[in-house]
């Protein structure tokens, strides 16, 4: 009888062993199917392929260094065109400078199309 209960311990642990290997097995399959999938497809359709970019410009134009480096990454960027979506009662005359340089910096490289959703007054026409 004891050889019995051993034998039946020693199955019990080889299967809860063989199903944490293949849990395991499972998961690696699903990163590299995952990994795989973002090296070919993700690249593609973030980086390769051409799209039609969309830089908001709302609220009070000022000195922001964050808007002109995100409008250089657009120029940099496969973006066939840029369209921008502008609601803003003006702002500052150094902001408002910055950043109309910077557009056209941008619009040297690429089409640029101005759509105003709310108002463009001051230094955002």
């Amino acid at each position: 009888m004891s050889l019995d209960v051993d034998q039946i311990i020693d199955r019990r642990r080889l299967r809860q062993k063989l199903t944490f290997w293949r849990v395991v097995g499972v998961l690696a399959l699903v990163a590299a199917l995952g990994a795989a999938a973002f090296v070919t497809v993700g690249r593609t359709a973030f980086e390769g392929s051409p799209h039609v970019a969309r830089i908001v410009i709302g609220g009070l134009i000022r000195n922001d260094r964050e808007r002109v480096e995100l409008i250089e990454r657009v120029a940099r960027s496969n973006a066939a065109a840029v369209i921008l979506s502008i609601d803003s009662p003006g702002g500052t005359v150094t902001g408002s400078e910055q950043l109309f340089n910077a557009l056209r910096r941008l619009a040297e490289k690429k089409p640029v199309v101005a759509v105003v959703e709310g108002i463009a007054a001051s230094g955002a026409y």
